[in-house]
């Protein structure tokens, strides 16, 4: 059981990868960076950073801890140290190659956060927590190609910039939303239902991305 959730990144990984017809070295570099980065962030949270307990009854505190630990801190971080590290290139081929780099970190620390816990674990974290981390990862990556490329972004009207930026805050918000509801005890059937949201949102978007790149 535990094998979909050490191997579900990685063989996302190969198949996006698989399907990219230029250079593939830089795509294996950015994403092993992203896997060194992600055993420093760990080894610091496992060393240096107190334990916190979830806890049964508060939605807002559960959606909070997720959502900065899991979510906004690690992929502002991230984020950060990209573009630092690759600061003498366009904004353009930034964004255009960060996405194996979430993916190198997210196949690292996402297990870790599960197993970090006490055995045995639940079904939820090991099959549906990393389902909607891949389908984050997957719809940021679209979402960021196009919002933040200044030429690109002002291609949208009005409308169309509305959309992108709220799929693009649903997606990150969406994750921590729905573990916080599991935490209170939210039952397997409506887990499933918002997973199948989410992943139908994430096909959606993924595919408007597409739509979008053949214009």
């Amino acid at each position: 059981m535990i094998l979909f959730l050490l191997m579900l990144f990685p063989l996302s990984f190969a198949v996006w990868i698989c399907s990219k017809k230029e250079p593939k070295a830089p795509y294996f570099f950015n994403a092993f960076l992203g896997l060194f980065l992600a055993a420093v962030f760990c080894a610091y949270k496992y060393f240096f950073s107190p334990y916190y307990f979830l806890t049964p009854d508060s939605f807002f505190r559960n959606f909070i801890h997720i959502f900065l630990e899991e979510i906004l801190l690690p992929l502002a971080v991230l984020t950060a140290a990209f573009l630092f590290i690759y600061k003498k290139d366009k904004i353009a081929s930034r964004i255009q190659s960060i996405f194996p780099f979430y993916m190198g970190f997210y196949a690292v620390y996402t297990p870790f956060r599960v197993l970090s816990g006490e055995p045995p674990y639940p079904a939820f974290a090991l099959f549906v927590k990393p389902a909607m981390f891949l389908f984050m990862v997957l719809v940021l990556n679209s979402r960021q190609k196009v919002l933040f490329v200044p030429a690109k972004r002002a291609l949208l009207s009005a409308k169309e910039a509305a959309i992108y930026w709220a799929s693009f805050v649903v997606d990150l918000l969406m994750p921590a939303a729905v573990e916080a509801l599991w935490i209170l005890g939210m039952k397997p059937p409506l887990t499933i239902l918002f997973l199948l949201i989410y992943a139908a949102g994430a096909y959606f978007c993924l595919l408007r991305a597409a739509s979008d790149r053949t214009r």
